[in-house]
This record gives structure tokens, C-alpha cells and sequence, in this order.
């Protein structure tokens, strides 16, 4: 049980936590330094809190790390966030680190709000998505103000994987429930957390378009702290510092 008052602020953000007592005893100056990253992300600022848990929930699932998965979208659910931006959230975490990471935020959704029946599926739904590459190449030019080399070797050489790049990501990023703000700001939370400063770049641009402050940046971002450390800072720092191009600061 905890003891500190830093430890039960701390707790209150990761819930039952059987390493912090034995923190208290052995750092409790860094305790309290873990309670007061710990308020910033489980209290609203320029963030709701409910929002920031969504974001601490997909890089628990990045990390493996299903409890805490489950820790984080049940305490979404019970600060209010509507299941279809959980929902949105997901398949955000998929096109970003893939199936493993988004099965577990599913299954932790579906534990929260109750499961999805999957015969409320349209058998005719992907059929009607047409894609090619002058078109794939058209979005990217929308989002980017340039086909970055890298979209340009993928259709060069394999249209049919940029095709699905695209329409995965034009999806993703903009057509969810989740809204385009709320997906690039997750995106910067998770890139933060990989220690990924190019695409905490891209996708503070792309929330800075979406109409995120700078603040909320930083809030955003600050998420991956507890989970990925000090070190997660440094990244995110670039990343919003490298966005500012689209500020005009």
C-alpha cells in the first residue's frame, strides 16, 4: 500500500502498482517527481483527462503490457470518452504498430464497453474503395505539400502496397470517429514513446493542421513519459520544436 502523498497521486494514474511502495522507501524524491508527471497527464489541461487515458492505453499496448492496457481504457470509459473514439483509437494504433498492439486495445475495449457483434458488418463495404497510385500520390501531396521519396519507392515498385498504404492511412488519420486532432496527437503520444523524433514531427504538423496548440503537444506527448522515460522527452521535444515550421513560429 501506498504511503507518500507522491505515491498516491502516482496511483492514481497507473493504479495498483506492487513496485511503487518499495519506490517510496528507496527514491521517494523521485516518487514525488513521478506524482507530479502523473498530475499533469491524469488531471484535464489543455487536454481532457479522459483523452490523455486513450493515449497512456495505446502505448501500453505498444509496450505489451495488456494490464495496464486494461487499466487505461476502463478509466477512459469512466471519464466519458465515447466508445466509437476508443474505437477510432484502434485503428489509429494499428496503422501505426501494426495487429499485435491493436488486438490488444480491441480486447481491452471490448471489456470496457462490451463487445462488438460482428455481424453488424457489411459484407459489401471494402468493395467499394477504389485507389491507384496518381491518386495515392495526390494525398500525400495534400498532406505532406510533396510525395516524400519513401511514398514514391512504394509506388514505383509495388503500387498495389501503396495503394493500401493509402487508403490505410487517409482512413486512419482523418475518417474515424476519433477526431483528426485527437488521431495525430495519439500518433505523436506513441511515436514519443518509440523514441521516433521524424514522426513525432510529421504528426505534430499534421495535429498543428488539425488545429492542436502547442501545449496540447506537449501534453499530448508528456503521456509517454512514465511508461517510456526520460528518455521519450527528448524525441517528442524535436518533434514539436521541428513542427513549428507550420505555425510560422
Amino acid at each position: 500500500m501506498v504511503a507518500t502523498s507522491g505515491g498516491r497521486r502516482t496511483a492514481e494514474l497507473v493504479g495498483d502498482a506492487p513496485w511503487l511502495p518499495r519506490l517510496e522507501v528507496s527514491a521517494p524524491k523521485f516518487v514525488e517527481g513521478l506524482a507530479r508527471v502523473a498530475d499533469a497527464i491524469s488531471t484535464d489541461g489543455t487536454l481532457p483527462a479522459g483523452l490523455k487515458q486513450v493515449f497512456a492505453a495505446a502505448i501500453c499496448a505498444v509496450k505489451r503490457d495488456e494490464a495496464l492496457v486494461d487499466h487505461f481504457v476502463a478509466a477512459a470509459a469512466k471519464s466519458g470518452v465515447p466508445r466509437e473514439h476508443v474505437e477510432g483509437a484502434s485503428v489509429g494504433l494499428l496503422i501505426s504498430r501494426g495487429i499485435t498492439p491493436h488486438a490488444s486495445f480491441v480486447a481491452a475495449t471490448d471489456k470496457a464497453y462490451g463487445p462488438v457483434d460482428p455481424a453488424a458488418a457489411d459484407p459489401e463495404a471494402t468493395a467499394a474503395f477504389d485507389a491507384d497510385v496518381p491518386g495515392a500520390y495526390a494525398y500525400f501531396r495534400r498532406y505532406f505539400g510533396f510525395v516524400p521519396d519513401y511514398v514514391e519507392l512504394l509506388g514505383d515498385r509495388v503500387a498495389g502496397g501503396l495503394e493500401g498504404y493509402f487508403l490505410m492511412r487517409e482512413s486512419s488519420l482523418a475518417e474515424t470517429p476519433l477526431p483528426a486532432r485527437d488521431m495525430e496527437l495519439l500518433l505523436c503520444a506513441v511515436n514519443a514513446a518509440e523514441y521516433q523524433p521524424r514522426f513525432v514531427a510529421i504528426h505534430s504538423r499534421g495535429a498543428r493542421r488539425a488545429g492542436a496548440s502547442e501545449e496540447q503537444l506537449v501534453e499530448a506527448t508528456l503521456v509517454a513519459l512514465p511508461f517510456s522515460g526520460v528518455a521519450s522527452w527528448l524525441p517528442a521535444a524535436q518533434g514539436i520544436l521541428d513542427s513549428r515550421d507550420v505555425a510560422g513560429a
